[in-house]
């Protein structure tokens, strides 16, 4: 029953993997379709990747378990190094939020207009924010509205202080007022969060290595116990049902980490 059991997971495997590829490549026999890596998304990477892991690891260890459990492996640890990227990234952008007010509002207060300042923003600020105001500058280049260009900013932008600052810009635009004392606002409110949200990161940061604590415990309890009594260990490792209990264990400790790092993300 195990067996069969392994054998169907196997299957639904390689159909799913089979649909992947016909759903993203939809190949036209009058056409030619070059595959490219670098335009999937990152899902489809990483599904493809694992794909990959599963096929290698099944056939070097005569064993779908441990290929399974590779690919779970694979999974996590990807996701938690992008996730970890990405959040460095967003934290970056943010501090460079501050920066780009004050280049904006300096350009707006000696006479250039507002469409000039994102400009000149642009060419005095660095990476990664500089990305966002290239992103900007081209599509007022093609000569694409200022507001449409606010405005599906605000909706693709991830940066929750750069959301902030171009929203603020948008309806002082519509509503009329003081650049420069809307700008002085939007900086003290920009400063406040920045450090509320700073405060939250150093009171999370034991919780998130409690997470990481507890995720390796198990593992060192199995090596602890694998030095007194390898025979209890080994049939983990050389029978089916071991197998099983091993994959479910793995899947139980990441999912427990990915939990208790979701439970202490807090974000404003």
């Amino acid at each position: 029953m195990i067996k069969i059991i392994l054998i169907f997971s196997f299957a639904l495997f390689v159909f799913c993997f089979v649909f992947f590829l016909i759903n993203e490549f939809k190949f036209d026999i009058n056409k030619k379709r070059n595959f490219d890596l670098k335009k999937l998304s990152q899902n489809k990477k990483r599904f493809l990747i694992s794909f990959i892991i599963f096929i290698c690891a099944s056939v070097l260890s005569q064993n779908i378990i441990f290929a399974l459990i590779f690919c779970v492996l694979y999974c996590y640890f990807d996701w938690h190094i992008q996730d970890k990227n990405k959040r460095k990234r967003l934290a970056l952008v943010d501090q460079q939020v501050m920066e780009a007010l004050n280049i904006i509002k300096s350009s707006v207060m000696s006479g250039q207009s507002l469409q000039n300042a994102f400009i000149v923003a642009k060419n005095e600020l660095k990476y990664p924010i500089k990305n966002e105001f290239i992103r900007i500058s081209d599509k007022l280049a093609f000569g694409m509205n200022f507001d449409k260009v606010l405005e599906e900013t605000s909706k693709n932008i991830v940066s929750k202080e750069f959301k902030f600052m171009i929203d603020i810009i948008r309806v002082s635009k519509d509503t009329g007022g003081s650049l420069g004392s809307i700008f002085d606002r939007i900086l003290d409110t920009v400063v406040q969060r920045t450090n509320i949200q700073s405060q939250i990161t150093a009171l999370t940061a034991q919780g998130r290595m409690s997470g990481n604590i507890v995720s390796i415990i198990p593992f060192v309890v199995i090596f602890i116990m694998y030095t007194i009594e390898p025979e209890i260990i080994e049939s983990l490792f050389v029978t089916l049902i071991g197998n099983i209990l091993l994959l479910i264990v793995v899947v139980m400790v990441l999912s427990g980490s990915f939990i208790i790092r979701k439970m202490t993300e807090i974000e404003l």
